[in-house]
């Protein structure tokens, strides 16, 4: 009994250690730094056919082969650094836009989401996206057809302006508004 009590005592720790040691090499993260040993094979990652459902082309208005222009009625709007919520200003433009829009039922609508050139590309168009999405949910809530408003981000790609100023990149960070008539 004394020999088993022994075994035991011996046994699971060294079992618990083995056990604990091959796991703590998956979860040892990399140092973000050190980047010497990654090694991306892209052919190991299996491709995804993508195809639009009948169910997006309802909620969004269909953007894509079409020419959107810029209508001078039709104002553009700024955000704040790194916001995507629409200060009582921009909510008072839109709503001017949106009485444009609802009197124009041949009209598509384009929200185009545009960031400054600071922070990484992935962030300024996923920004960008937020910004068009946030114009575009605050049309539909004043009665512009869901349908007929479709958005883009184009985060840092299209700027007006190009210097390193505060006003600048005010400039740059917009949403704006562009037409198709049908």
């Amino acid at each position: 009994m004394k020999k088993n009590t022994l075994f035991l005592a011996l046994a699971l720790p060294l079992l618990a250690a083995l056990t604990l040691s091959s796991c703590i090499k998956k979860n040892i993260k990399a140092d973000a730094g050190d980047k010497s040993d990654m090694v991306t094979d892209t052919a190991a990652i299996p491709t995804i056919d993508v195809q639009e459902s009948s169910m997006t082309a309802s909620t969004e208005g269909y953007i894509r082969g079409v020419d959107f222009l810029t209508q001078e009625n039709i104002k553009t709007v700024n955000f704040e650094y790194d916001k995507y919520e629409l200060s009582e200003a921009t909510q008072n433009t839109l709503q001017a836009n949106a009485t444009l829009i609802k009197a124009r039922k041949d009209w598509s609508v384009l929200v185009e989401g545009h960031c400054d050139d600071r922070g990484t590309i992935e962030y300024n168009l996923a920004l960008g996206q937020k910004r068009a999405k946030s114009v575009r949910d605050y049309y539909v809530r004043l009665g512009v057809p869901e349908s007929s408003v479709g958005t883009i981000s184009y985060g840092e790609e299209k700027p007006l302006c190009t210097e390193a100023t505060d006003a600048c990149w005010l400039q740059n960070r917009r949403a704006e508004t562009k037409i198709k008539g049908n």
